[in-house]
């Protein structure tokens, strides 16, 4: 069976190194000779997870994962061995020798089947945008103004009729297997092979490297569903990726993401010069895709749609990417229902303005509060400074704490002073707290000797230390 030698997955481990890979994802903190975090593999408020320079690999004391920066990525990306050492090599600019049939497993041959599947109904489906059959796409991409540079750049396409794709995709070669697998076609009661998409305008939905993974596909005409996207399969999970976030990369390092919600917001901003944006794929923000962001990003910028549903899936974002240390802004926009819609009204100029004052996430929730109280109530305004002194509690950094005490007090007429006690108050008694619970820890737990404590941990680290640090090489 091929693979990569030792030797070679030895350099590649040895330049990338696992705090520089973690901190990606993760908000790392030095403590003593270790990093800690918050695990991303599990939900917790206070961080068991650590990141040992020293010996290069990881440990969540809470759940109990553990490994190398090959396991680390494997995990969190949700891609296999071979995969990590591929993209950690890229990182390093180490040039791999080429493995043909590197899987090692009927699921990864098949994976590897339905991405060519996809490739080839991408550009299927891009080709057939400008037959003179597809008028009805032709025209409804006229009246969007998207550019022929756009189309290309998101490989925009249009399906066609009944089992167009499946006859394409069988003269190239393919087995009924990898062609279902794909999600593109399916088999009716009578064992017919039907395309799923057919008469609708056509978004191939890539991964951070650029492959084909799934795809969405919109009516043009008054049909229900208005969109249709392809069903999770052996190559797609719809929460661990994000829309456009492979033309985004082609920018190089960006300093701002900004997230929209659908297909025509990421490519109506970029068709007007606004290219560093992505989008959720029809579901709410997830963990997976929050590492995505801090991963390819210094900022995140939140933008959805202006109804309730945007505003829910604001909050739901923010839960999320606070808990990674991501810097957040939250835009606000009005007299338009999204940002498509904005930026064609409004133009460029006003759009990047917004994104300028875009609130920080004190600011933005303080906002949200004043929306539910009325602050002429002498008990709403008692509420609303107890709910600021909690949010403003939560801010680790004392300049930025006192940045935005003095812009409060000053916007809604409340004592600096008074703010100040409450946020102390909070302060003090949340770190009072913390003393008490690490006091009434127990030493030793289940009656065991402090010597028997003393034998299993080292015990234990050591089979850890050697398990994890050759761990990848098992993989192949």
């Amino acid at each position: 069976m091929p693979r990569y030698s030792d030797e070679l997955i030895e350099e590649v481990r040895q330049s990338n190194d696992i705090v520089d890979v973690i901190s990606q994802y993760v908000h790392l903190k030095r403590s003593g000779r270790n990093y800690f975090g918050l695990c991303p593999f599990h939900n917790e408020k206070s961080p068991s997870f650590s990141v040992s320079p020293d010996k290069q690999i990881f440990h969540c004391f809470g759940c109990g994962v553990g490994g190398n920066v090959f396991t680390f990525l494997m995990k969190i990306e949700g891609i296999n061995f071979v995969e990590a050492v591929q993209t950690l090599a890229e990182k390093a600019n180490i040039q791999l020798p080429t493995l043909e049939n590197n899987a090692d497993t009927a699921k990864e041959i098949l994976k590897s089947k339905v991405l060519k599947v996809n490739e080839i109904a991408a550009n299927f489906y891009h080709e057939n945008l400008y037959l003179p059959e597809s008028k009805i796409a032709q025209e409804y991409i006229k009246k969007r103004k998207l550019s022929n540079e756009t189309l290309k750049s998101f490989k925009i396409g249009f399906s066609g009729k009944f089992d167009e794709l499946y006859q394409k995709l069988k003269k190239e070669g393919f087995q009924d297997p990898e062609i279902l697998e794909s999600g593109l076609v399916n088999k009716n009661e009578r064992g017919q092979y039907i395309d799923r998409y057919r008469n609708r305008l056509m978004f191939p939905i890539c991964d951070a490297r650029g492959k084909v993974i799934a795809f969405g596909g919109r009516v043009l005409d008054d049909s229900k569903p208005k969109y249709i996207n392809s069903p999770e399969n052996i190559a797609y999970s719809k929460g661990r990726n994000l829309f456009g976030l492979n033309v985004a990369k082609k920018q190089g390092h960006l300093q701002q993401l900004l997230i929209v919600e659908g297909y025509m917001d990421v490519i109506s901003l970029h068709q007007r010069g606004i290219t560093n944006v992505v989008a959720p794929l029809g579901t709410a923000l997830t963990q997976q895709q929050g590492w995505l962001l801090r991963k390819n990003a210094e900022q995140i910028i939140l933008s959805f749609d202006s109804d309730e549903a945007g505003l829910n899936a604001k909050i739901r974002a923010l839960d999320i990417l606070q808990d990674m240390g991501c810097d957040i802004r939250i835009l606000q926009m009005e007299g338009a229902k999204d940002p498509d819609e904005y930026i064609i009204k409004y133009g460029n100029a006003r759009f990047k303005n917004l994104i300028d004052k875009a609130l920080s996430v004190i600011e933005f929730k303080v906002k949200i509060l004043k929306q539910n109280l009325n602050l002429e109530s002498t008990n709403d305004k008692i509420k609303f400074l107890n709910e600021i002194a909690k949010l403003i509690a939560k801010v680790d950094n004392s300049i930025e704490r006192e940045v935005y005490i003095e812009k409060i007090a000053k916007e809604y007429e409340i004592s600096k002073e008074a703010i100040y006690a409450e946020v102390n108050k909070l302060t003090y008694s949340d770190a009072k707290s913390e003393k008490i619970l690490e006091r009434a820890k127990p030493v030793i737990k289940h009656k065991e000797s402090e010597e028997q404590v003393s034998r299993s941990s080292k015990n234990k680290r050591k089979h850890y230390i050697i398990n994890t640090f050759n761990g990848g090489i098992k993989h192949l």
